[in-house]
């Protein structure tokens, strides 16, 4: 089950569609709770986040911020990545707990952004997730 809210001036029928389609492929028998805020995002140098908004233990609402003025394909991307940091929350990969955040249990409170191995990982699936993605909705398109 997937409770979704879409707030903010933004793109929400390709966020439905995005987050719908990353729910049912990769976080089927969860029940989880999405808001994706649109805001503005240009002062703090950042196109998006994602932040738990419940426990850290078995995580299940989730805020995703992004920045209004992406479009496109950069829009779609950037979700992708955000909702990959979702899944790391879900699976247990990605913990924020006192002030510690680890990664596969080593604390990487230290870590600079550019070495976070989340950051590395959520780079690299956006592109995949991103593909993907697009040969679902081609499919869809065909009938």
């Amino acid at each position: 089950m997937l409770y979704l809210e879409i707030e903010g001036r933004g793109p929400k029928r390709t966020c439905g569609k995005v987050v719908r389609w990353f729910k049912s492929q990769y976080l089927p028998r969860h029940h989880l709770g999405v808001t994706v805020q649109h805001r503005g995002l240009k002062r703090e140098k950042a196109y998006g986040y994602c932040s738990v908004q419940d426990s850290d233990f078995r995580p299940r609402e989730f805020l995703i911020e992004l920045e209004t003025t992406m479009h496109g394909d950069l829009y779609i991307q950037t979700l992708l990545h955000e909702l990959w940091h979702m899944y790391q929350h879900v699976k247990g990969q990605l913990r924020d707990k006192r002030g510690v955040r680890s990664w596969k249990g080593i604390n990487h409170t230290k870590t600079d952004y550019e070495d976070q191995p989340w950051e590395k990982e959520a780079r690299t699936m956006e592109e995949v997730l991103y593909n993907d993605f697009l040969i679902e909705v081609s499919k869809l398109s065909c009938y």
